[in-house]
């Protein structure tokens, strides 16, 4: 008699553990989907501005300087130093990427 009581007190208990494995599963998966409605619409909104900044352009306005002042910041190094700050800027970005190397930012 207390055999059967024992199986049906395991069953009880498997069933209360499903449940709960399933709720926790149900969780996770709602975590996830708001995590994937607001990534889809971080990307909505970036493809948006691409096109708010595609009639900006540099070089039209470098186009507009003197011939003197372009070659003086040519003579400075204008050109270098702007290829080390956006390749400094690019690594500094993709180490930001990877996990646990912050550097206090």
């Amino acid at each position: 008699m207390l055999d059967w009581f024992a199986e049906r007190w395991n069953d009880f208990l498997n069933l209360c553990l499903s449940a709960l494995l399933s709720i926790w599963d149900m969780i996770i998966d709602l975590v996830c989907f708001v995590f994937e409605v607001i990534f889809n619409l971080v990307v909505s909104l970036v493809d948006g501005l691409g096109g708010v900044f595609s009639s900006f352009g540099l070089l039209q306005y470098l186009d507009m300087l003197p011939d003197d002042m372009i070659n003086v910041m040519a003579l400075v190094g204008a050109n270098e130093a702007s290829a080390i700050i956006v390749s400094a800027l690019i690594i500094r970005f993709i180490l930001q990427l990877i996990p646990f190397v912050r550097l206090g930012s």
